[in-house]
């Protein structure tokens, strides 16, 4: 496949650009800082750019196979990165005929009844306040995907919902539920490398397609 990885200097960014190189792909990295994209690869181009420029979008996106965003906000301050930057690469997408969307979002928008009570309590009274910005941008992203009318803006999206991330190393063992349905019991965490794990190896899962994916350990 020819992948697009958007945001590909943070954490989940990197990681999803090694791994895709090692599974074969070929790979465009989009960055603020191309200096921090360190990984160098015969299959991997670097671009710098920002996806809340749409030039810099409309420029990037045709001749992919997929799209995989791990945009996310680097500050407490009010954003629209996820939103904005999100609708750039639909509308951009639809224009160039390329379906495919991974986004990232957070576990704590839904943090249910499978959710431990005192996980939960903090999640509402600490977390969230903390990165309130960040969950409503969030949330408006995820609102704009499920709203969208498929015939003016045909994409096979799916939006994974993340635990606490770390560093950790990549396993290959961790849940899923690709079901709203059915949130995940005792969400705790998950390595940045298995987190791209997961999404490399769905990116053809029609399973996931238009829904929110809960992953965790």
């Amino acid at each position: 496949m020819n992948l697009l990885v958007v945001g590909a200097a943070g954490g989940t960014g990197m990681r999803l650009v090694a791994q895709a190189l090692v599974a074969g792909h070929r790979v465009t990295a989009l960055a603020r800082d191309p200096r921090r994209v360190t990984t160098r690869h015969e299959h991997l181009h670097v671009v710098a750019g920002d996806a809340l420029d749409p030039d810099t979008i409309d420029a990037v996106v045709p001749g992919h196979t997929a799209v995989l965003s791990a945009l996310g906000a680097t500050t407490r301050a009010p954003t629209t990165i996820y939103s904005r930057g999100t609708a750039n690469l639909r509308r951009s997408m639809t224009a160039a005929g390329v379906r495919r969307l991974v986004c990232l979002s957070s576990g704590a928008l839904d943090s249910g009844a499978g959710v431990p009570a005192a996980q939960r309590l903090v999640t509402k009274f600490i977390v969230k306040p903390l990165h309130r910005h960040a969950y409503a941008d969030m949330h408006r992203m995820e609102q704009d995907l499920a709203e969208a009318d498929p015939r003016a803006d045909a994409l096979d999206w799916t939006v994974i919902r993340v635990p606490m991330l770390t560093n950790g190393p990549r396993t290959g063992t961790y849940r899923y539920s690709p079901d709203e349905g059915r949130p995940l019991d005792r969400p705790t965490r998950l390595s940045r490398a298995d987190l791209a794990d997961f999404i490399l190896g769905h990116v053809d899962d029609r399973e996931t397609f238009a829904t929110r994916v809960a992953i965790s350990y």
